[in-house]
């Protein structure tokens, strides 16, 4: 009898012995998986911030490699589409709001004085530049055209001139032909050529700008107003535009600018 107890306390006490194991086993394995678990979530977050730190990086570096993103749109547009200026690159954007002067005739553009004349020189007669030998093919021009010398590198290249200028030349032969009795008296005006000269010289401008301003077609807006003293109301022209840097434009022309004489 004793024999039969001695082993029933044997058996319990192996019993409670597996218990035991079983019960740290779970726990260990439990144990396992949660440290797991806890790995694989710090290598999940380590790789988020990986690849957030490497999109920052990437974004820091375009930034830096790259022109300002005002400055790539016309050359992408222009590309885009086959047309090439050597200056494409040199187009910048800024917000300008249009503001005429109060009066109008007291713009540095309006009248005969020789301040207006100083002005329009400024903006409308700026030199040619030049076009290199390899990048003149993008300009689908005969080859026959007019070549040109650049002094500074002596390199040879092909003359060009930026249309805004020309565009700007015409609008002030417009201007000055409204003061005809003013201008066909001075010996370097447009204005005093023969007859018909002028008025092939006027229409031809008047259709260069009517392209342009067709070409650019300018969708931005203007609203109606009383004025004090006026009936009806009247348009308010001064609106906020994007506009192209026009002086940067101005400076680019003179840094690069040929000479009058011709390869």
């Amino acid at each position: 009898m004793e024999k039969y107890n001695n082993s029933h306390y044997d058996d319990n006490s192996s019993l409670d012995s597996q218990i035991d194991y079983e019960k740290t086993s779970l726990l260990n394995t439990q144990y396992v998986k949660e440290a797991k678990q806890k790995r694989s979530m710090m290598y999940l977050t380590l790789f988020n911030v990986f690849l957030f730190m490497l999109s920052a990086l990437t974004l820091v570096s375009t930034i830096f490699s790259h022109p300002s993103i005002s400055t790539r749109p016309a050359a992408a547009l222009m590309d885009q589409f086959g047309v090439f200026s050597p200056a494409m690159h040199v187009v910048e954007y800024e917000a300008v709001r249009f503001e005429l002067p109060k009066p109008l005739n007291s713009s540095k553009y309006v009248g005969i004085t020789d301040d207006v004349e100083d002005a329009w020189m400024e903006i409308a007669n700026l030199p040619d530049q030049m076009v290199s030998v390899d990048d003149f093919p993008k300009l689908q021009k005969p080859k026959d055209s007019l070549k040109v010398r650049d002094p500074r590198t002596g390199e040879t290249g092909y003359r060009v001139g930026l249309e805004v200028f020309n565009q700007l030349h015409c609008l002030n032969l417009l201007r000055m032909s409204t003061y005809p009795d003013y201008y066909s008296k001075l010996w370097w005006s447009d204005t005093n050529d023969k007859p018909e000269t002028v008025r092939a010289h006027l229409d031809h401008c008047i259709e260069i700008l009517r392209m342009n301003l067709m070409c650019f077609a300018d969708v931005n807006v203007f609203t109606f107003h009383e004025l004090p003293g006026r009936e009806g109301e009247w348009p308010d022209y001064e609106s906020r535009h994007v506009c192209r840097n026009f002086e940067k434009i101005r400076v680019w022309a003179n840094d690069n600018a040929m000479p009058f004489e011709d390869a």
